[in-house]
């Protein structure tokens, strides 16, 4: 079966009776892998079979998928809050000598209540048929009464990236299994590095924040690897953004 929608709603317009307790993938076939839309997913410049990756946000489900959601809750009081800034002002030396001083503040402000919804971080692994089709593919899934919402996610994930899904049930065999290898972050060498040779790693990370936050991002940043962390990595795919400061050391 082949879906071709912007998305959908309710599963049971798509998917019967027939499908239920059956096990299920879903995907999208390419023509090779040099398709541009798999490096534009977070792949690698020479993807492989057995390729996986949370892919990159290109719109609210797959947003949604690689960082969640906040349920506002417009209905209860509302609640103090904190964000940070960078503050500045200007210390006097003396009559007419002043000179301009900088700092991380944090500042209050009220908000309604809100619950963080997980993302599903769904990955999907490039396969190949027996026939020699190359395939986006999303986990096996089996369906339920119980998972129709997963279900659905997994069917508007494909739908918003590449504007088609296919379901696989009956055909499951002529997937060819390959050894799984994740991509989902850069890590570099083991080792302790200096603060200008980091901030030259994620220069591209804090440029895509908006223009208020990116002192504060550098502080916070500065500020853990100032404790000599054993290891690096950086986020790729839908796991762009986010760093990871290892001490094992420490536990």
């Amino acid at each position: 079966m082949i879906l071709n929608k912007k998305y959908i709603r309710n599963l049971s317009l798509y998917l019967d009776s027939s499908y239920y307790d059956q096990k299920l993938i879903f995907g999208y076939k390419i023509d090779s892998l040099s398709d541009p839309l798999l490096k534009r997913l977070g792949f690698s410049s020479t993807p492989s079979i057995g390729d996986s990756i949370l892919p990159s946000p290109v719109g609210p489900y797959s947003r949604y998928n690689a960082e969640g959601k906040f349920i506002v809750h417009r209905d209860k009081p509302m609640e103090k809050a904190y964000r940070q800034v960078e503050w500045h002002w200007n210390e006097w030396r003396g009559s007419d000598d002043t000179e301009e001083k900088s700092d991380i503040k944090d500042v209050e402000y009220r908000r309604y209540p809100r619950t963080f919804v997980p993302p599903p971080s769904v990955e999907l692994t490039i396969g190949k048929t027996s026939a020699g089709q190359f395939t986006v593919l999303s986990p096996a899934v089996t369906l339920t009464q119980n998972n129709t919402g997963e279900v659905t996610h997994l069917i508007n994930l494909f739908l918003e990236i590449f504007d088609l899904c296919e379901v696989f049930n009956e055909s499951l065999d002529e997937m060819i299994s390959s050894p799984l290898r994740r991509l989902n972050w850069r890590i570099l060498p083991p080792g302790q590095y200096p603060w200008p040779v980091i901030k030259n790693e994620i220069s591209q990370i804090i440029q895509r924040t908006g223009t208020g936050k990116q002192k504060v991002l550098e502080y916070r940043i500065e500020a853990i690897n100032s404790y000599g962390p054993n290891f690096f990595a950086i986020g790729e795919g839908g796991f762009h953004g986010y760093m990871v400061f290892g001490f094992p050391q420490n536990g």
